[in-house]
């Protein structure tokens, strides 16, 4: 539900007691008169990733002109909690504006929200103006964002850029999201499995696709599934079927060290032309990605729509993968 559609709503105060960045805490009350987007987001969330820039982009156009961003940070996984973490993310997306921490869904929840990306434009009044989910829209927004800075007095806005995915993009059908963990994740041979308990699984010769098939020793956890056996060549894997343009994949590790995967498709090596900004190609033709951090990682990068089965291979006993998402869309 879009809540600026019923009528005047007041926007949510922020509790008390949360740890804010970039800045120290502010209440809506202290914010009256000025112009205030709230964004809900989460650092390993591609579609949040891709909306960043923009948010950047207005902070630096209109702060001076009473503008008041607040990235509200509510993590989807557990170590997304982490302080640390979320820091590195701010620095690494030049994010100067300020963000709280919503470890709790304290605001989360005051909003009644549902999905990340997702931004709130609050007035000077207080009342909720406008709110937009996902990506896309930023001329849109932008336009909502001038709109209340003009009713308190700004003059002289910079023009907005038109939206340049508006027409001439082209998008298939594309692999859902899916997750890893037993809480939202689905196995083709995975039944009657332990949860958080090491177990062997035998891969099947077919696949059928949007669904994974585990070969060798994993253990599958609430978020997570990770692989729990070092191995003298990374001959044990993760396989799903997929279609789409792009792949990425939540990888993390379960020990301060880092690990190793290797990527196939359809049998093969991936091929170069097609590796994420993430992979490294080695001189054996091998395309692998080095694990140091939790994070998103992005694995293929295609220039055209593909179907194809995909294998996470390891000789690691410490990765863990939570979460794949797929782009369907290309020029968009």
């Amino acid at each position: 539900m879009f809540l600026h559609r019923l009528g005047k709503v007041k926007a949510p105060e922020f509790p008390k007691g949360l740890k804010w960045l970039n800045g120290n805490a502010r209440t809506m009350k202290q914010l009256l008169g000025k112009v205030v987007l709230v964004d809900f987001w989460t650092y390993s969330c591609i579609n949040c990733q891709h909306t960043l820039p923009h948010l950047v982009d207005w902070h630096k156009k209109y702060a001076k002109y009473g503008l008041v961003i607040v990235g509200v940070h509510t993590p989807e996984f557990a170590f997304e909690k982490d302080e640390e973490n979320v820091k590195k993310a701010i620095k690494d997306s030049n994010v100067s504006y300020l963000v709280v921490l919503d470890n709790d869904y304290k605001i989360w929840n005051a909003y009644t929200n549902r999905w990340w990306p997702r931004k709130f434009l609050i007035d000077s009044h207080g009342d909720i103006v406008y709110d937009h989910i996902g990506e896309g829209g930023y001329a849109e927004t932008e336009s909502a964002i001038q709109k209340a800075l003009t009713e308190i007095g700004a003059k002289n806005l910079p023009p907005i850029e038109p939206d340049v995915s508006v027409g001439g993009g082209i998008c298939y059908r594309t692999t859902p999201e899916t997750y890893l963990g037993f809480m939202r994740g689905r196995f083709a041979n995975a039944e009657g499995f332990i949860p958080n308990a090491e177990q062997v699984y035998s891969d099947a010769s077919e696949h059928q696709e949007d669904i994974v098939y585990l070969h060798g020793h994993w253990k599958i956890a609430s978020e997570f599934v990770e692989h729990t056996k070092k191995l003298p060549s990374a001959n044990e894997y993760l396989a799903l079927k997929y279609s789409s343009f792009s792949v990425n994949l939540v990888m993390g590790l379960s020990a301060k060290k880092t690990g190793v995967i290797e990527i196939e498709l359809d049998g093969r090596p991936l091929p170069e032309d097609m590796a994420g900004r993430d992979v490294k190609i080695g001189i054996d033709g091998k395309a692998m990605v080095n694990i140091k951090e939790h994070r998103m990682y992005r694995l293929i990068e295609a220039d055209t729509y593909h179907r194809g089965t995909l294998k996470i291979k390891t000789a690691a006993d410490n990765v863990r993968f939570y979460a794949f998402t797929f782009g369907g869309c290309k020029d968009m």
